[in-house]
């Protein structure tokens, strides 16, 4: 017979089987509820209702708080109540709002809800990339059939919410990226500043574009992309911006343009673009090539990738967003590099020198024209 009062030793660091069910699923069922609500809440123009109604707001007071009723809810965007009901319960549960005042039947959005999930111009504003994951959910079946098979999908065919979210997350790194890189160069930024001629490689939506037009306003710029419909939209925010007389956006590929255009250019910008290109080594050696040609002697070619170190290398830092970013590119056949086979890829080119620069989690290289007179010095 054992003894009743016998117990084992337990390491202080062991966790038990109820934290471990706290942590693995309701902490993600709260993740995975909050995913699909936000997503819905994007689809049905609940957040941009509420996004509008905070810059009416904002005209008056500083606002950090939205406060709505679902009637007003359901009235102004022309939802069925049972249904928004059911939507404002969870989100209610996931802390997305908090009953503001009962008596008049008022919600108010959560603790710092507004600047993370309503304010678009916010900093930590995270909701595009709230919108990918949910937009990913119901592509997990053709994910599943690849594991198998390595097909890879064409990213022309997902929607075009799904990629205009995804270029604006790469338009918020590039507001990073290009702090960072008028810090490192500021004699080469203040040249740009005052008549620089950039080039946007891949411009997608235009979202880089308009931050980097603003911030450059005597720049001129030219951008290019595959994408028909991307185009088209870049060429509405252009004239939008009334900046038709600065940019000019074109459907078309690198090698066509480097092949046609007699401009050459002070800095251009291949952010987020790189690991998108046909995986083949050579046709991305070639491109870097073409690139290279229309480049002033004394420009920078700019680059912004996702660095990602083999699965087994040390890790030596925090890189959950630099793997989901392989993670969701996967899908599209999309191949990232590490800074050792970056360098071999610029080396196996007519640029052969690559600066990386970083600071914190930001980082970008920087990459110069090898002319007949850095030879001599060298």
């Amino acid at each position: 017979m054992v003894s009743s009062n016998i117990s084992f030793d337990k390491d202080d660091d062991e966790i038990s089987i109820k934290e471990q069910i706290k942590r693995l699923v309701i902490k993600n069922m709260y993740g995975f509820q909050t995913v699909i609500l936000y997503g819905l809440g994007r689809r049905l123009e609940i957040f941009d209702y509420l996004y509008n109604k905070s810059k009416y707001l904002s005209d008056k007071d500083e606002v950090s708080i939205i406060s709505f009723t679902p009637k007003e809810l359901s009235e102004k965007l022309y939802l069925d109540e049972n249904y928004l009901d059911a939507w404002l319960h969870m989100a209610l549960e996931c802390g997305i709002f908090e009953i503001d005042d009962p008596v008049k039947k008022t919600l108010k959005t959560g603790p710092h809800i507004y600047e993370l999930l309503i304010n678009q111009d916010h900093t930590f504003y995270v909701g595009n990339m709230i919108s990918m994951f949910y937009y990913m959910a119901p592509y997990s079946e053709f994910i599943y059939n690849n594991f198998k098979t390595g097909k890879i999908e064409n990213i022309f065919e997902f929607p075009e919410e799904m990629k205009k979210d995804g270029h604006r997350i790469g338009a918020r790194q590039a507001t990073f990226t290009e702090k960072l890189f008028s810090n490192q160069y500021k004699e080469f930024n203040k040249r740009l500043k005052k008549s620089g001629i950039i080039l946007d490689v891949g411009c997608g939506y235009g979202f880089s574009l308009e931050y980097w037009a603003k911030k450059y306003k005597k720049a001129r710029f030219i951008a290019i992309d595959i994408n028909h419909k991307a185009v088209t939209f870049t060429k509405e925010l252009v004239e939008r911006n009334g900046w038709s007389n600065r940019i000019r956006i074109f459907n078309i590929s690198i090698d066509e343009f480097a092949h046609t255009s007699d401009v050459k250019f002070d800095l251009i910008l291949l952010t987020d673009t790189l690991h998108e290109m046909d995986p083949d080594e050579e046709y991305r050696r070639k491109a870097l090539e073409d690139l290279y040609i229309l480049l002033k002697d004394d420009g920078i070619l700019l680059v912004r990738e996702s660095m990602i170190s083999d699965i087994f290398a040390p890790k030596k830092e925090f890189q959950l967003f630099d793997v989901m970013h392989k993670w969701l590119g996967v899908v599209f056949g999309s191949r990232f590099y590490d800074e050792e086979s970056f360098k071999k890829l610029i080396n196996s080119t007519s640029f052969k020198s690559a600066e990386f620069i970083k600071k914190g989690g930001e980082y970008f290289w920087a990459i110069k024209k090898e002319t007949h007179e850095t030879h001599l010095l060298v």
